[in-house]
């Protein structure tokens, strides 16, 4: 059964495991186990958190477009295993990987709240954020 939310102007929209977000030019879609994901750790800044989506999913689009796939799960579970990494850096916040402790990428942080190992998903990273990395 679908489920739908208005904020303002914005109408989120849950069905068939999906949320999208029903805003013209600006609009989303996710898998809504990540957005509950995501909820939980933005509690009372929704607003903030669908605009954050807004501004990852236009990059994401530009780096697929491009021919960049992001790495599955299970291969970020073993980088995370072998490197006891906690934190997974570079992906997109629709993409948070939901065992990781921290996630994030550059001075935004999806997941979490202190820095700890972490996993950087170099291709997915902009200049600027593979030249902070680099100086590590």
């Amino acid at each position: 059964m679908p489920w739908e939310k208005r904020r303002g102007k914005t109408r989120i929209k849950t069905t068939q495991g999906l949320t999208t977000c029903m805003e013209p030019h600006r609009g989303w879609t996710i898998v809504s186990s990540t957005r509950n994901l995501l909820r939980k750790q933005w509690l009372d800044r929704e607003e903030e958190l669908i605009i954050v989506i807004q501004d990852e999913n236009k990059p994401t689009e530009e780096k697929e477009e491009a021919g960049y796939r992001s790495p599955a799960w299970s291969i970020l579970l073993a980088l995370q295993k072998i490197n006891k990494a906690k934190r997974l850096e570079g992906e997109a916040a629709m993409l948070a990987l939901p065992s990781s402790q921290l996630a994030g990428r550059g001075d935004l942080t999806f997941l979490g709240e202190d820095d700890r190992l972490t996993v950087v998903v170099w291709e997915s990273s902009s200049d600027s954020e593979q030249e902070k990395w680099s100086k590590c």
